[in-house]
């Protein structure tokens, strides 16, 4: 199987989607620009699926993901799988790179691309600068799943959920946990979560998606909740801050000679 980074590399570059169009920079950030679908991806490690995101940073691209999602992947040379027109294309990745703490669920790919400008419409960003109860989205392909047009077959795009920045918990400032009031499903790991900036008035890539708080169900019998062992979505995500992926990213470059 040839690898196939070019075409990989070209579709997260480009808009695709005219029908998205920028619009809503004049209101408000009440939907997302078509550069950070286009840029949110579905993948393959293994026998392992989730969502990954292309990021720019000193110039060079990366796509990150859930560390848990590509746990199986060797440090260097790691073939990942993407999605594309139906079929799964691999693409070639030159160092898989994580946080200096392992509790931070992230993984970052170097590619080894250099990219000739920078992301316009939804840059890094930090927890600090988002409100608590403050709206913002999150990215993935649940099961799979994503948005396809009649217009551009073979094209998919991530769902699109929307939740509430709920609490940070920056005890472990090398693993800073975000807590959003969201209902997400199994696919979504690895995906972008995206809050405007209200000073700027800008997108922001703060976290990446871990997954979800789990609960236990109850039962009624006879009138009585009684507790059982079944795990069931709590409706809290938990992800982590994008800053770990640049920690990840320089100290990969501090090593280098």
């Amino acid at each position: 199987m040839c690898y196939r980074n070019s075409i990989i590399i070209k579709i997260v570059l480009f808009t695709a989607f005219v029908w998205l169009c920028l619009t809503s920079t004049i209101l408000a950030w009440d939907s997302l620009p078509a550069e950070i679908l286009n840029r949110t991806l579905f993948i393959k490690v293994g026998d392992v699926t989730g969502t990954a995101f292309a990021i720019d940073y000193k110039g060079k691209l990366y796509f990150v993901t859930a560390r848990h999602v590509v746990a199986k992947s060797p440090k260097s040379n790691a073939i990942i799988q993407v999605r594309l027109s139906d079929k799964w294309i691999n693409l070639q990745t030159i160092k898989t790179l994580f946080p200096p703490s392992v509790e931070a669920d992230i993984a970052v790919f170097e590619t080894g691309e250099k990219i000739p400008e920078p992301f316009k419409f939804t840059t890094i960003g930090k927890p600090g600068d988002i409100l608590m109860g403050q709206q913002g989205w999150f990215l993935g392909y649940p099961w799979g799943i994503g948005s396809h047009f009649k217009n551009d077959k073979g094209k998919t795009i991530p769902f699109i959920k929307k939740g509430t920045m709920s609490a940070v918990d920056w005890t472990n400032p090398d693993a800073v946990v975000l807590y959003i009031d969201g209902f997400n499903n199994p696919g979504f790991s690895g995906g972008p979560i995206v809050f405007e900036n209200l000073n700027s008035h800008t997108l922001e890539i703060i976290g990446v998606v871990k997954g979800y708080k789990e609960d236990t169900a109850k039962v009624l019998v006879n009138g009585k909740h009684l507790d059982t062992e079944l795990l069931v979505n709590s409706g809290i995500l938990i992800g982590y801050s994008i800053e770990h992926a640049l920690q990840a990213i320089d100290k990969s470059q501090e090593k280098q000679p």
